[in-house]
């Protein structure tokens, strides 16, 4: 047991002990070989062992990146961002740090269509939320709240939780271009998928009434007059399965 405790101080001084340069290769290799928690943890301790170090913005810059293509956490971008352009403001980082903060909201988005194409969409909504939550006000959160519930209506297919994000685009977004999207959706739900035709029949009159003009009202009218009805009783349709 001794000798275990005595193996493990010596790691702790040899790691205490690296040079910058040195932790910077280090943090490399784990990153090549995915271990980011690894990497994180070198490139934190070259900051704060070698804070002027000519590598620091660089190591600064680097936990950046991690955070965006291995932990897809967008706070913790956004912090390491800030950080870059604080501690190094005269660095080539901190102007690229800088451009990235500027355009942040929509790097969110566009992360979040990223994560959703790969599969990853828990990974995907936490972008979202994270991004409503930091700028509700932003003309893109609209968009993240709509792609949210797009996501529980077309790849979880879990249709009660996209009724509810439906909803909160246009209780919280009223007179976003998503807002007529978003009531088209949940009149959808109801009338094709949950066959709730009385549900559907109200809100797609909603969406009639908020929205006369909107391409969509002459199917949503369409639509309406013909809820539960089979295909064969409806004569426009009739010729499809003639």
């Amino acid at each position: 047991m001794r000798n275990l405790i005595l193996i493990i101080f010596a790691l702790f001084i040899f790691g205490c002990s690296k040079s910058a340069p040195e932790l910077m290769n280090t943090a490399q290799h784990y990153l090549d070989q995915n271990d980011a928690d690894k990497a994180i943890k070198d490139l934190n301790l070259l900051l704060q062992k070698f804070p002027n170090d000519s590598l620091a913005s660089q190591a600064q810059y680097k936990l950046v990146n991690i955070y965006k293509n291995w932990k897809f956490d967008p706070q913790n971008v956004l912090i390491n961002l800030k950080l870059t352009i604080d501690n190094y403001p005269n660095s080539i980082h901190s102007n690229r740090a800088q451009k990235e903060i500027d355009a942040f909201p929509e790097w969110i988005i566009n992360n979040a269509e990223s994560l959703r194409k790969r599969k990853m969409n828990n990974k995907s909504i936490d972008n979202l939320n994270y991004m409503i939550e930091k700028y509700p006000s932003h003309e893109l959160s609209s968009k993240a709240q709509y792609i949210i519930g797009d996501i529980f209506m077309n790849d979880l297919r879990d249709f009660d939780n996209a009724l509810i994000q439906y909803g909160l685009v246009i209780e919280n977004y009223s007179d976003s271009k998503e807002e007529s999207l978003a009531q088209f959706m949940i009149g959808y739900i109801y009338a094709n998928i949950l066959n709730d035709f009385e549900k559907a029949r109200k809100e797609y009159s909603k969406f009639i009434s908020r929205f006369p003009n909107h391409e969509l009202t002459p199917s949503v009218k369409f639509e309406v007059e013909n809820l539960g009805k089979d295909i064969n009783d409806i004569p426009a349709l009739k010729h499809i399965t003639s």
